[in-house]
C-alpha cells in the first residue's frame, strides 16, 4: 500500500477535469512508483478519493486500466500505423540540440517512462508492444534526421548503426537518471542531459568532448 508520502506525490485533480482523466493521472503516478502489480484498486481508490466500486465502473480490471493509461498517451489505438516522432530538420539545429530536446521530452513524461520500463521488465505484453513501436519510431526518425539534416555526418550505409548508437545512448542516460546515478551532487538532471548530449555530439562529429 502506498505510504502517505507516496500519496502526496499523486497529481491533484485540476478544476473542471473529468473523473476518468483524474483517475488515469493518479493511476499513472502510482503505477510508475509501484508497478501495475503493486498498485491495487483499493490503493487507487484511496488516492483518488473514490470507492472501489466507482473505479470498477470505469475500469473493469487493472489490465483495462493499464490499457486506458496507454490510450491516454496515444500509444494503443493503432500501434502499427503510429507516426514516428517529428525531429527538427532545421539545418541550424545541431546534433547536441536534437539529443537534448529528446532527453528533455523524456523527462517531461518520466512517470510514463518509468511505468513502461517496469511493465516491460515484468513481461507485460501490451507494454512490450508499445515499447517496440516507440523504439522503431525513434530509430526511423533518427535515420531520417541523419539523412536529411546531417547527410555529411556519416555514410548512408552507416546511418542505421549511428541511429542505434544515439538511441542507446539516450536510453542509457535516462536509465542512469531513473536509477539515481546520473550525477553525484543531486543537480538538475536537465543540465546533465545537456552536457551528455554535447559530449555525444562531439564524439560523433569528431570533435573533442567539452569539459
Amino acid at each position: 500500500m502506498p505510504s502517505s508520502a507516496s500519496l502526496d506525490k499523486t497529481p491533484k485533480r485540476p478544476p473542471g477535469s473529468g473523473q476518468r482523466q483524474h483517475i488515469l493521472a493518479v493511476a499513472l503516478s502510482l503505477m510508475a512508483q509501484h508497478g501495475v502489480d503493486g498498485t491495487s484498486m483499493r490503493d487507487l481508490a484511496a488516492a483518488t478519493g473514490l470507492n472501489v466500486a466507482s473505479l470498477y465502473h470505469y475500469f473493469p480490471s487493472k489490465g483495462d486500466l493499464l490499457v486506458a493509461v496507454l490510450e491516454e498517451h496515444g500509444f494503443v489505438d493503432n500501434l502499427a500505423s503510429a507516426a514516428p516522432p517529428t525531429l527538427s530538420h532545421d539545418p541550424t539545429t545541431g546534433l547536441a540540440d536534437l539529443l537534448t530536446d529528446i532527453l528533455l521530452s523524456m523527462l517531461e513524461v518520466e512517470d510514463f517512462v518509468r511505468l513502461m520500463l517496469g511493465e516491460v521488465m515484468r513481461g507485460d505484453a501490451t507494454a512490450h508492444a508499445v515499447g517496440v513501436d516507440l523504439f522503431a519510431a525513434t530509430q526511423t526518425s533518427l535515420e531520417r534526421w541523419l539523412d536529411e539534416a546531417r547527410p555529411g555526418l556519416c555514410d548512408p550505409e552507416s546511418r542505421p548503426a549511428a541511429a542505434r548508437m544515439l538511441r542507446a545512448m539516450m536510453v542509457g542516460v535516462f536509465v542512469e537518471h531513473m536509477a539515481g546515478v546520473l550525477n553525484d551532487d543531486g543537480g538538475d538532471p536537465a543540465e546533465v542531459f545537456r552536457q551528455r548530449a554535447r559530449e555525444a555530439a562531439a564524439l560523433f562529429e569528431g570533435n573533442r568532448p567539452p569539459d
